[in-house]
């Protein structure tokens, strides 16, 4: 929402909004010139001509029953987003269950080193704009696409990437079939001569794409995919990679590469500065959009070494070089298990103390045990009370369930701590010297991440 928020300002539009609590989101519109309020109210809408709503606003929201009283125009995030990205000629959708943040931040990235200006909406902070959000040349439009609550079905891509698809969101789909079926009309509605980039070692995907008129360019590890990685290495905080391309007839450089290990063509070694091999997939789905569209290998594997992160994925809070705070927000089993890996992985033989906070009651219920099984990866694991968000409580369900599902398969070192005064404190009294805190959680759990950074920053001084 902010980043809409951003890119209809910087278009010249009068933005107003509103949040039910402050926050340094709403201060930094505030710093634009938007007028942004804490708490919803009635006379928020008053004067506006079109009222935008996030799909987590319950529709009895006081705001919205004002407009619909006007008779403003009111319409959800991903239509307005639709509606922005329509007037584009090239238009970029980042679909996927997990990695879609990292993987449009890394396509900025790339497109802005190579001299193209995109209008850029994306889930994190991106350090090549500074924010989430960025309006460009009118020429080039990128974005993430969500897929709760069907919200990337707004959207009308040249270039569809889909990064991977796992049932989620099953509140809003029932069952997975169905969440499948939105996967198949986000791709039907690329453009006809578009194309469809999408991960080559996801099953489900195979299935999805089966049958699909776009043209589709796979990228992975695994099977054959037009794109891929040889030589992996992941040991240390900077994986590198051989880019290996089995279309070399496009791309924009006439010299010819040297044939990869298992064919193809290789573009040569990519170096990253973010942790995991979930970060080498998302690195090649970036490569594969920016080889798309012709940008030069040299500006790829230049960009991709230079990106950092973007906001809440793996973001170093704090690191003097014996303990350090990582903020992630990771909420669905398979994110907490590659963000545990990508910290082992990176900083082998340093142990591993997750905070982890739930988020949504009916997640938690669903995947209790498979939470249980990513955290047990760690070497030790604080769970805290569920971030509730949209949803109301549901009776017995809470973060214990995951801490008790842990300690049944022996993982004692498990703890439940509900409440976030008590995490820090727990923390701070069990972490030694080379530890990784890494915190995770889709909610407010950020908090506790900058107070353990704070806490052992003031130690130093």
């Amino acid at each position: 929402m902010s980043g809409l928020a951003r890119v209809l300002h910087a278009q010249g539009h009068t933005v107003t909004g509103s949040d039910r609590g402050d926050s340094p989101v709403l201060e930094g519109l505030r710093m634009l010139g938007m007028d942004v309020r804490a708490g919803h109210a009635p006379e928020n809408v008053e004067g506006a001509d079109v009222v935008v709503y996030s799909a987590a606003v319950p529709q009895d929201n006081p705001e919205l029953a004002r407009a619909r009283e006007r008779g403003i125009e009111i319409i959800e995030r991903a239509e307005m987003l639709g509606r922005l990205m329509r007037t584009h000629q090239t238009r970029i959708a980042v679909a996927g269950t997990h990695g879609k943040t990292t993987t449009t931040a890394m396509i900025d990235t790339i497109l802005r080193r190579a001299g193209m200006q995109p209008t850029t909406l994306v889930g994190g902070d991106v350090q090549t704009i500074g924010a989430n959000a960025a309006v460009g040349d009118g020429s080039l439009f990128l974005a993430e696409a969500c897929e709760a609550y069907g919200s990337f079905l707004h959207l009308n891509p040249s270039i569809a990437v889909i990064t991977n698809a796992e049932p989620e969101h099953l509140e809003h789909y029932g069952t997975a079939e169905a969440m499948e079926d939105s996967f198949r009309q986000f791709v039907s509605n690329a453009d006809e001569d578009g194309c469809v980039i999408a991960c080559c070692d996801d099953r489900r995907l195979h299935r999805i794409l089966e049958g699909c008129s776009r043209r589709i360019v796979w990228y992975g590890f695994q099977g054959c995919p037009e794109v891929r990685a040889d030589r992996v290495e992941i040991s240390g905080p900077n994986p590198s990679y051989s880019l290996i391309y089995n279309l070399a007839e496009r791309l924009p450089l006439p010299t010819p590469f040297r044939s990869g290990l298992g064919g193809g063509n290789d573009l040569g070694s990519v170096q990253l500065s973010v942790p995991g091999e979930h970060n080498v997939l998302n690195s090649m789905a970036a490569a594969a959009t920016a080889l798309e569209l012709g940008v030069g290998v040299e500006q790829i594997k230049g960009a991709l070494s230079e990106f950092t992160g973007a906001g809440r994925r793996f973001e170093v809070l704090f690191d003097d070089h014996d303990i350090m705070v990582v903020d992630d927000y990771a909420h669905h089993p398979t994110e907490v298990a590659a963000t545990i890996n990508g910290a082992k992985s990176a900083y082998p033989g340093r142990r591993v103390l997750a905070v982890f906070q739930p988020h949504l009651y009916s997640r938690t219920q669903r995947l209790a045990a498979d939470f249980a099984e990513s955290l047990a990866i760690a070497d030790e694991t604080v769970v805290t009370s569920i971030y509730g968000s949209r949803e109301q409580p549901i009776q017995g369900v809470s973060g214990e369930m995951i801490a008790a599902r842990m300690h049944a398969s022996g993982q004692t070192s498990a703890k439940y701590l509900p409440a976030m005064d008590d995490v820090v404190a727990y923390i701070k009294g069990r972490v030694q010297a080379g530890d990784i805190v890494l915190v995770m959680g889709a909610g407010d759990i950020r908090k506790v991440a900058e107070e353990l950074a704070a806490a052992f920053g003031n130690e130093l001084l």
